[in-house]
């Protein structure tokens, strides 16, 4: 009987370390960017390349009613046919209804649960397999360590996102490459500027790497990815 309960015993501590690892917690200086939807959910692979530009069709969905967040759909759509964005990296991202892929905006509790397993904490934004869930919080105030405007924040919140369901992946640290230089649009700028400047679009070096098209779109849960 005592073999018995030491090995549940190790098989409940077992499951609590998965369970945690699962979830991800986020560490408190960082947003989580990264998270499948639930395991349940096939990852969509519905894009078209041509000659090298590879078409990802999405949907917009704006799930909260204020003013503040009123053009939501018009900045997604400007700031992802802008030539300044993905569009140089060879990708050609369209407004679809009846995409899979899912951009939107929605408040922080309704963030956590299309997030999940990460931990979002109503306070960061993520990609979640097809899913891009953006903190309708963020979105009205930009945050304190956000030294530009709240258009560019904005622009880059999205850049950044949907950078993620492109397959791409936050920079190493220091995730600022020198003080006083524009911030890669993959780190980390809600949260700390590290010295860089805010940036909303992705610099030359990360639109080359976009432009090998070597990562899968809509990436699934990555335990050890936060931010």
């Amino acid at each position: 009987m005592t073999g018995v309960r030491v090995r549940l015993a190790a098989l409940a501590s077992v499951l609590a370390t998965v369970a945690v690892g699962c979830g991800g917690a986020a560490p408190a200086d960082r947003d989580v960017a990264r998270a499948p939807a639930r395991p349940a959910t096939t990852i969509p692979t519905t894009t078209t390349a041509v000659d090298g530009v590879v078409e990802v069709r999405y949907r917009i969905e704006r799930r909260v009613d204020d003013a503040a967040t009123v053009g939501f759909a018009d900045v997604v759509r400007a700031t992802l046919t802008d030539p300044r964005g993905w569009v140089g990296a060879g990708f050609r991202l369209v407004e679809d209804p009846a995409a899979e892929y899912l951009v939107v905006l929605a408040e922080g509790g309704e963030v956590d649960e299309l997030c999940f397993p990460y931990r979002t904490g109503a306070r960061f934004s993520c990609q979640n397999g097809p899913v891009v869930a953006m903190n309708a919080d963020r979105w009205r105030v930009a945050t304190e360590t956000w030294t530009g405007d709240r258009a560019s924040y904005r622009q880059m919140l999205v850049n950044h996102e949907v950078g993620h369901l492109l397959g791409r992946h936050h920079p190493p640290e220091p995730q600022c490459p020198a003080p006083g230089r524009p911030a890669p649009v993959m780190a980390q700028q809600s949260t700390d500027l590290d010295g860089c400047l805010p940036n909303p679009w992705p610099l030359p070096e990360e639109l080359s790497a976009a432009a090998r098209h070597d990562e899968p779109l809509a990436p699934p849960y990555e335990k050890s990815t936060s931010g």
